[in-house]
């Protein structure tokens, strides 16, 4: 049998449940209405007959009987979405700071080294026959004038040598005198903070500065910037390269050398990044240097948790730069593996109580590398479909399947309520036996009670998963859970129509159809067809009734490719009990998973 016959089989029973073309005036006694029932639902309706006889039991049921009777979820609650970060490396957090607070202040001690410069200003104390003290700047020549000693030639000279040289010329041209030398005032420098800086630009800034003063004050780095290949240029060469991990995890400032007038600090873009995952200190998304491991990566992550057992294995998820697709290793903790160097994109996992992680979603139909994949903290949708490599060419994210497994509980519990709820009815036609309908309404409701009783939800949830909008809306970007399942089809090319048409069909998309164009190229409605409850199942899973303005709109939006129109069978005899309105909705939700069915039986 065909998808279609057997989806169109599967659509008709349910149109046949809600509706009976006979209209005889018959009136049984319950006790053969009861044998109508099949015998697990007979004696669920005696059951609920006894507790009926009693006022205070109707009472009582009537009190605890839920207001809903199927959980159809709107559109806002498919799934708890929260913005997520994809590309927050571990450091960039760092510079939200203000600026201010890491300049350098010009009241610390000046270490001997310190090269002096034009601009900085000393303070000379001379000491003997006649005390005196004196002020000088130090002129773009280097040369300071002091009075007593007249010009002297700094350039290039440390505080601790221009020190010296200074009492050394006291002592040997003022007889009987000393002196004592400090820095009155420091110089202001200019330097140029480039690349993929926050905010680059040229800034002037203490003469005690260094990399990481112009750094914060600059703002840091941007989203794409490396913290760890910073370059500082000097008169058109590169003098060093800044690795702000050295700070961030040794707390080093060894290679945080002190800035000059006219350096370029030169920020490149990020390279090489590597996401440690599940049980570890502190798991991140982190920049590493080519050559580096993934023993280095533990070490980024702070080493692992205390809950970790020593038969562990690192889950390495690796993409294979020659195919393009991942593979998963499993390396225990104490193999030399370990050393194995990281390639950009790797993603590391470690779980707490197994060797391997239990949480995983699994990816099928037109992905470029499908599988099971491990769930690391934090891991969104756009995380996993990333590391899968996204969609290929024919993936119709717009039909995306995903399933959740406690969705799927939910979902059977509402069933089973809406089941509960009908076999209420049941014994209100029975115990009545008042309606001319009772005969030909208690069959059909009882074969949809069996239907309820018997599906199986598969726990879909409606979600917008197309690439683009993940990236540019971060409230789509939902975290996934394990045990999730994503099924993305391939890019169909026609639109189903089921139910009470004279021929059930498949057919080509037209965008500029309407569903009654659709309708009548299946040979148009029958007469038992109810016009006013036709559906449409978006390829997404969404449905929704089809009034009779969107019936008849050209080229009508409502209509996808993948989508499925549903025409139920003419359910006025229920009426008279007040059901229709309670009914459409469950069958839809039974329509909705049978189509599911259908996709992922193809």
């Amino acid at each position: 049998m065909s998808k279609l016959s057997k989806y169109s089989s599967f659509l008709l029973l349910i149109s046949i449940i809600v509706s009976n073309s006979i209209y005889s005036d018959i009136t049984l006694d319950q006790e053969q209405l009861l044998e109508q029932l099949p015998p697990d639902q007979r004696e669920a309706i005696r059951v609920k007959m006894m507790k009926s006889n009693s006022i205070e039991s109707q009472i009582d049921e009537a009190f605890k009987e839920e207001t809903t009777l199927v959980e159809r979820p709107e559109k806002s609650d498919y799934i708890s979405m929260q913005p997520l970060c994809d590309d927050c490396i571990y450091g960039q957090d760092i510079f939200q700071f203000a600026p201010s607070t890491f300049a350098p202040s010009n009241n610390i001690s000046i270490s001997a080294d310190y090269i002096l410069g034009p601009g900085d200003k000393l303070s000379v104390s001379f000491f003997g026959s006649n005390d005196d003290e004196t002020e000088a700047y130090i002129s773009r020549e280097g040369i300071i004038v002091l009075p007593k000693l007249g010009p002297l030639n700094l350039l290039g000279m440390s505080f601790k040598d221009a020190s010296e040289y200074i009492k050394n010329e006291t002592s040997k041209r003022l007889i009987g005198m000393s002196a004592s030398v400090s820095i009155a005032e420091l110089r202001s420098i200019s330097v140029y903070v480039l690349g993929e800086a926050y905010k680059p630009g040229k800034y002037t800034m203490s003469g005690l500065s260094n990399i990481s003063n112009a750094l914060f004050i600059s703002g840091g780095v941007n989203e794409g910037g490396s913290l760890r290949t910073i370059q500082v240029k000097r008169d058109n060469v590169t003098i060093s390269n800044y690795d702000f991990y050295d700070f961030l995890l040794n707390g080093s400032t060894k290679s945080d050398i002190r800035l000059q007038d006219g350096d370029v600090i030169f920020i490149p873009f990020i390279e090489n990044k590597v996401k440690v995952g599940g049980s570890f200190k502190r798991p991140h998304l982190y920049e590493f240097i080519e050559g580096e491991t993934i023993k280095d990566a533990i070490y980024f992550a702070g080493g692992l948790n205390s809950d970790v057992i020593p038969s562990s294995s690192i889950e390495l998820s690796s993409l294979d730069p020659n195919t393009l697709k991942r593979d998963l290793f499993y390396i225990p903790l104490n193999s030399t593996d370990l050393e194995r160097k990281l390639v950009n994109e790797d993603v590391i996992n470690v779980a707490s109580r197994s060797g391997v992680n239990q949480r995983t979603i699994t990816l099928s139909g037109e992905v470029m590398n499908p599988g099971e994949y491990s769930i690391l903290e934090g891991d969104s949708i756009l995380d996993i479909l990333q590391r899968a490599g996204g969609y290929t060419q024919r993936g119709y994210s717009q039909g995306a399947i995903y399933l959740r497994e406690r969705v799927a509980e939910q979902q059977k519990k509402g069933f089973e309520r809406s089941a509960d709820q009908l076999e209420n009815t049941i014994v209100d036609i029975i115990t009545k036996a008042s309606s001319p309908l009772s005969q030909f309404a208690l069959t059909p409701i009882s074969n949809l009670v069996t239907k309820l009783r018997e599906a199986e939800p598969l726990g879909r949830i409606i979600v917008d998963i197309d690439l683009l909008s993940l990236k540019t809306d971060p409230l789509k970007n939902f975290r996934v859970q394990g045990g999730d399942s994503v099924y993305i089809p391939e890019r169909p090319e026609s639109v189903t129509v089921v139910g009470e048409v004279l021929n059930a069909s498949t057919l080509s998309y037209n965008p500029d159809f309407n569903a009654n164009d659709y309708i009548n190229r299946s040979g148009g409605l029958n007469e038992s067809a109810d016009k006013g409850r036709i559906f449409i199942i978006l390829p997404d899973g969404q449905s929704s009734i089809v009034n009779k303005r969107s019936l008849f709109a050209s080229g009508s939006n409502s209509i996808l490719p993948g989508s499925t129109i549903v025409i139920p069978r003419d359910s006025r005899p229920l009426d008279a009990v007040n059901l229709t309105q309670i009914i459409t909705p469950i069958l839809a939700d039974l329509a909705t998973s049978a189509a599911a069915i259908a996709v992922l039986s193809d």
